[in-house]
């Protein structure tokens, strides 16, 4: 199987999990994609938690143990959250892939993530739970439709525009504190450069922007281990490898 189809069922059994607890109680999994109780565990997003530390200027304890066990699983398998669970990402990948060169900035989303710690900080509020499209998405597909709706026509416009992920790629703090811890990630694309014949097909289909044939930091937090590159090269010298074994 490719695992682009293997990526496309993870995404829609996320999905289904997000929304199962609007019709049934009592399950082992319950909340959203921003703070959840799973098995009795609770989890919650490193962003929302860097947040909600910065806008009540008080460390909670409870919460930055909830962080841990998301923020261990990026620093080991990177943005796998943005390409297997996101619901966002998987309708943005619905629309027909289409690049282009300006608004690709590999910093930007770095520096958006800065912006919003600054104004979680500033404002005493959790800026990007209130304004993040990633966010309203979910609470549109849990609670019905309502202003958030606007948030997520403008990415989807966007992408249209610009390009498949350009949101993903420019602007989401979410995806970029997850691209930063898993910079050094142990889950990687490896290239076998005596099978590689240089035809470019894993950056063609790349959504990112992305070159596994690049060692860069910018490259490194920025992908997100979808395995597009790995299903499109013709050679199989595109594999994943977990501390240098391939897998």
């Amino acid at each position: 199987m490719k695992i682009k189809w293997l990526r496309k069922l993870i995404q829609i059994a996320a999905l289904i999990i997000l929304l199962l607890p609007i019709w049934f109680t009592d399950l082992i999994w319950y909340g959203t994609y921003i703070s959840a109780e799973l098995v009795g565990v609770d989890l919650t997003d490193p962003l929302t938690t860097l947040e909600i530390t910065l806008a009540s200027k008080t460390i909670w304890t409870p919460l930055i143990i909830s962080a841990l066990p998301l923020t261990i699983a990026a620093i080991l398998l990177g943005r796998i959250f943005c390409s297997y669970i996101c619901p966002l990402n998987f309708l943005l990948e619905l629309i027909p892939l289409k690049k282009k060169k300006t608004l690709q900035t590999k910093l930007l989303p770095a520096v958006a993530l800065a912006i919003v710690l600054i104004l979680s900080a500033i404002l005493a509020v959790p800026v990007f739970n209130v304004a993040s499209p990633v966010f309203a998405l979910m609470r549109v597909l849990i609670f019905g439709v309502g202003v958030e709706i606007i948030l997520f026509a403008m990415v989807i416009g966007a992408a249209f525009i610009w390009g498949q992920k350009i949101w993903c790629r420019t602007l989401c703090p979410l995806g970029a504190i997850y691209g930063l811890l898993g910079a050094k990630r142990r889950l990687a694309i490896k290239v076998d450069k005596d099978n590689c014949i240089n035809c470019g097909r894993c950056e063609k289909v790349c959504s990112m922007g992305t070159s596994p044939l690049k060692n860069s930091f910018a490259d490194a937090c920025t992908c997100t281990n979808c395995g597009d590159c790995v299903d499109a090269c013709p050679k199989k010298a595109l594999s994943y490898t977990f501390n240098g074994l391939k897998r």
